[in-house]
This record gives C-alpha cells, sequence and structure tokens, in this order.
C-alpha cells in the first residue's frame, strides 16, 4: 500500500480544511495517510516513522515547505508544494490544481521529474557546547537589537578569507539565494547549483561582496558582537542567541531535499521575472 504524509499549517484554515477534504478522497484510493501539523513538529528532529513514505503533499507557503523539507530530508521523501502562501517559490501547484493534478505526482507519471536541492549543515560552537542544524535555505549570523556592526571573521577550508564589518553574514544555498540574500543584493543562482553563497548584511565597506563557493568547501565563521549578543538562524525558523566569540562551522550535508515537478525547468526563470516584475509594480505605485 502506497503512504502519504500531508504536512499543513494548522494556523491557516484553508490548509486544515484542504487536508480534512483530502484524507477520505486518497483513502478510497487505497492509499494510507498520515496528517502532520508543523504547529507541533518542534525543531525538526528526525522522525523514524516517516521513514517508507512515499510522498509529502504540503499544504502552505514557502515556511511550511522548508520546515517539512528537513523533516522529510531525513526520511528520504520527495515533497510536492501547494501553494497557500504569498511567493511560492519552492512550491508546484496552486490549490486550484490540487485534486486534478496530484493523481499525476501518487501514480509517478512519466511526465514527473526529481528535483533535488543541496542543504547545509551548520554547527554551533559557543560556551563549550555544540549544537548542529540542517537548513535548505540559510544560515544566518546576525547583530542583536542595537544598531551597531559587528565583526564576522570568515575562513575558507582553513584559510582565513577576511574579517567583514556589517549587520551581519548569509551563508545561502541556491535555494536560498531567492530569500534573505536576494533582499540584501546577493546573486541568483539556479537552484541545480551546489554552490554556496556568502553573502555580508548591509557592509560597512563597499567593496565587500558576495563569493560563490565549490560544492564542498567549508565555512567558518566567528561573530564579535562587542557588549550585545547576536543571533544565529537556520532557515529563519530555527534561532538562537549567541555570544561576543561564537563560532558557526558550515558545509554542504549529505542530505537533500527532493520535490516533484511536472513543470519544465526553465519555469524558475518565469517565477523569479514574476517575482521582480511585481515588487517593481508595487514600488512605482507607491
Amino acid at each position: 500500500m502506497k503512504a502519504i504524509a500531508i504536512f499543513y499549517q494548522g494556523r491557516k484554515e484553508a490548509t486544515s480544511e484542504v487536508a480534512d477534504r483530502l484524507i477520505p478522497i486518497l483513502q478510497q484510493k487505497g492509499l494510507e495517510v498520515r496528517v502532520v501539523d508543523t504547529r507541533y513538529q518542534g525543531e525538526d528532529m528526525p522522525d523514524p516513522s516517516l521513514k517508507g513514505y512515499e510522498l509529502a503533499l504540503v499544504l502552505g507557503g514557502d515556511g511550511t515547505i522548508l520546515h517539512a523539507a528537513r523533516l522529510c530530508a531525513f526520511a528520504g521523501i520527495p515533497i510536492l508544494g501547494v501553494n497557500f502562501g504569498r511567493v511560492g517559490f519552492l512550491s508546484e501547484l496552486e490549490p486550484g490544481e490540487l485534486e486534478t493534478h496530484l493523481p499525476y505526482y501518487v501514480n509517478r507519471d512519466t511526465s514527473v521529474w526529481l528535483d533535488t536541492r543541496a542543504m547545509l549543515h551548520a554547527t554551533l560552537q559557543q560556551n563549550g557546547k555544540s549544537e548542529e542544524f540542517l537548513a535548505l535555505n540559510d544560515i544566518v549570523l546576525a547583530r542583536g537589537t542595537w544598531p551597531r556592526v559587528v565583526q564576522v571573521r570568515i575562513w575558507i577550508d582553513d584559510y582565513y578569507y577576511n574579517t567583514t564589518y556589517a549587520d551581519g553574514v548569509i551563508v545561502s544555498t541556491a535555494t536560498g539565494s531567492t530569500a534573505y540574500n536576494l533582499a540584501v543584493g546577493g546573486p541568483l543562482l539556479h537552484p541545480q547549483v551546489l554552490s554556496t553563497v556568502i553573502t555580508p548584511i548591509a557592509p560597512h565597506l563597499a567593496s565587500n561582496r558576495s563569493l560563490i563557493l565549490p560544492p564542498e568547501a567549508t565555512i567558518r565563521l566567528q561573530i564579535f558582537t562587542g557588549s550585545q549578543d547576536g543571533v544565529f538562524s537556520a532557515d529563519g525558523q530555527m534561532n538562537r542567541e549567541i555570544k561576543n566569540g561564537a563560532t558557526i562551522t558550515v558545509r554542504k550535508s549529505p542530505y537533500v531535499t527532493q520535490f516533484l515537478r511536472r513543470r519544465k525547468p526553465t519555469q524558475f526563470y518565469q517565477i523569479i521575472n514574476d517575482k521582480l516584475k511585481s515588487e517593481h509594480d508595487e514600488s512605482t505605485n507607491q
């Protein structure tokens, strides 16, 4: 029997209603269905019970998909994202397409292909303690609440690269290049690119630019915050207060996120153009 997990954001009434409607439809087709409200999943520890599921149907915006992606990566489950958010960079379907298009993905029609995305593994070390994180989008080190720049020392494969004076530093995957990285002027990468991007946030010197690194590079960052604390964030969802001198090591994870697609791979370019056009239209109408 095929098994499907449905992830949804319980705070959104629309996703709850769709999940409730889909359960009997899928069960009538002989599918085993498990429903997961992402509000109650904590910080994405591996869930052995997800092993063996053949598809994760994720109802929500990009944030919900990011949450589900980390859980599904541990279990090797491909994701079909249904956009209930604003942008929908990661999703495949709109809600109105779900019931007519879902059989293609469940039955693995020949038109369906696997979109594999690189992920990051980060280790945070401070006060003699170590904590590990998995991220699909990005790892961020930033200043705290005070409007003062911080120092971030950067090593790449044990080579001292530079010390950046800025509001912080983003280490991004190609998938995350369309998120915070893009917002602070970083480069866009096609999602199939395995490289990692380091981008300073509001750097003090204009000469501090983004740097694109090969996939196997190991990045070590040490933050100096002075009298304030700083902030560490993985995918904008797992956040920690960090102290002066905290060190973060980032490398490509052995885990990947897999998305099921029927749209052409070139759809990425259309999404980018649509987003940039909508932002331009919003700014000119203000």
